[in-house]
């Protein structure tokens, strides 16, 4: 995938971990234990860079599975990363009704309020 100005998006990866990591914010690692092979897209500011958007987007399709994860690395505002999450589906998705997703949102905040639940 690349971005508005041809700057290559995408890497694709068969690594056992996959590190996804925010600007200000903490390191999510996916765990690849069959080492499939997968595409690890950087949303933000590469593949989008405009708008409400998460940070990153990773694919798997192949014979075992095809499926969208999204993820948002967020130090706080979870009701704005659902936002980021939503509008990023909205832009990029292979299939947005009949491609399987999951969406998360890591916080480094320590308690996450009434508001959210986990």
């Amino acid at each position: 995938m690349k971005s508005p100005d041809g700057r290559e998006c995408s890497t694709f990866l068969d690594y056992k971990r996959i590190a996804l990591t925010g600007k200000k914010t903490s390191t999510l690692y996916l765990l690849n234990p069959m080492q499939r092979k997968v595409e690890q897209i950087e949303v933000d500011n590469c593949a989008i860079t405009e708008g409400c958007r998460c940070d990153w987007l990773v694919r798997l399709d192949d014979a075992t599975s095809r499926e969208e994860i999204y993820v948002e690395l967020k130090g706080s505002d979870i009701l704005h990363a659902v936002d980021q999450l939503e509008a990023t589906i909205k832009r990029l998705s292979v299939n947005a009704k009949h491609f399987p997703k999951r969406c998360l949102v890591a916080s480094s905040r320590g308690t996450l309020g009434t508001d959210i639940q986990t």
